[in-house]
């Protein structure tokens, strides 16, 4: 399980990014993390990756990958754990790739360096992980530099990767945000089944993505956790505003006004 307790983050002025900070993603559930913009979900996912910007720190409580409280780990240490342990789906896909180097040796590295395995067999790996994902023509995706593939196809590169890798939890970054329809349902799919098993924090403000994936939801404001439960139950009696616009779309889905939409 990755488990945060009461996490205090601080800036060095003082003034708290998140405060008192408390949730579970259990191993085979997706739970959701929504919020208006400047909640605090960005520093969050920072502090569970121990990439938190030098002008801020934990000030108290933990965080228990599987019992390992990650907060007291190196930067070192952290990245032992990225791709072995805990995986990431970003907002925008070209960020998670270099640009001057082609697809095909991105994944070679990767799976090379983290899985020890052979180039061979990890280029097997990534035929079959990129097929997975229905990137079918996976020798021109394989040649290919970032620039030259969209940013649907990317995310669903990413979305290889983490397969092949096989980490025990991802945080996924609104991994929706940046897509089309398409393959917007193409990624959820991938995440509901092919990535089963694995406990995936969702943290997104696509309404119907959240309905759809999450078995329960935290909702993050002014860095506290002013909310939490199963998403039915927060649509139905939302206790804030943010909640409260959720609740809103989601009555206009009911009637058939709206299909896809996010805030």
């Amino acid at each position: 399980m990755l488990k945060i307790e009461q996490l205090d983050v601080k800036e060095r002025s003082g003034r708290y990014l998140l405060k008192d900070i408390s949730m579970e993603i259990p191993a085979g559930q997706i739970i959701g993390l929504t919020g208006h913009s400047g909640s605090g979900k960005t520093t969050l996912l920072r502090s569970i990756f121990g990439m938190l910007h030098t002008s801020c720190h934990i000030d108290a409580g933990k965080i228990l990958l599987d019992d390992v409280d990650l907060s007291h780990l190196s930067r070192k240490s952290h990245r032992e754990l990225c791709g072995k342990k805990l995986g990431f789906i970003p907002q925008n896909p070209m960020t998670a790739f270099d640009s001057r180097l082609k697809i095909g040796f991105q994944i070679r590295e990767t799976f090379t360096n983290r899985l020890q395995m052979s180039s061979n067999e990890a280029m097997a790996l990534a035929r079959e992980k990129l097929a997975a994902v229905n990137l079918k023509d996976t020798e021109r995706v394989l040649g290919a530099y970032p620039s030259e593939l969209s940013g649907g196809m990317l995310q669903r590169v990413a979305a290889a990767i983490l397969l092949g890798m096989s980490p025990d939890y991802i945080l996924a970054d609104e991994p929706t945000a940046a897509l089309d329809e398409e393959n917007r349902d193409l990624l959820l799919q991938i995440m509901q089944k092919q990535m089963e098993g694995k406990g995936i924090l969702f943290v997104s403000h696509d309404v119907a993505a959240l309905k759809t994936l999450c078995q329960n939801v935290y909702v993050l404001g002014n860095g506290k956790m002013i909310e939490h439960g199963t998403m039915k139950m927060l649509l139905e009696n939302p206790q804030t505003d943010w909640m409260k616009q959720f609740s809103m779309l989601s009555h206009k889905e009911s009637r058939g006004e709206w299909k896809w939409e996010k805030l």
